[in-house]
């Protein structure tokens, strides 16, 4: 289901996923918590949708 975005992200900026997500929690770990959180939330919304 992350794949897409994931994938998006990588081939704007020409690296793996791991590696977007490894700058994230370095470089900005609030803003790395915000992205999870905005996920997750993303993740709830589409699951409760289904039924």
């Amino acid at each position: 289901m992350l794949s897409l975005p994931m994938t998006l992200i990588a081939g704007l900026h020409g690296t793996s996923p791991f590696r977007v997500f490894h700058w994230l929690f370095r470089e900005n770990p609030g803003i790395a918590i915000i992205f999870i959180a905005g996920v997750l939330l993303y993740l709830l919304y589409r699951y409760n949708n289904r039924r």
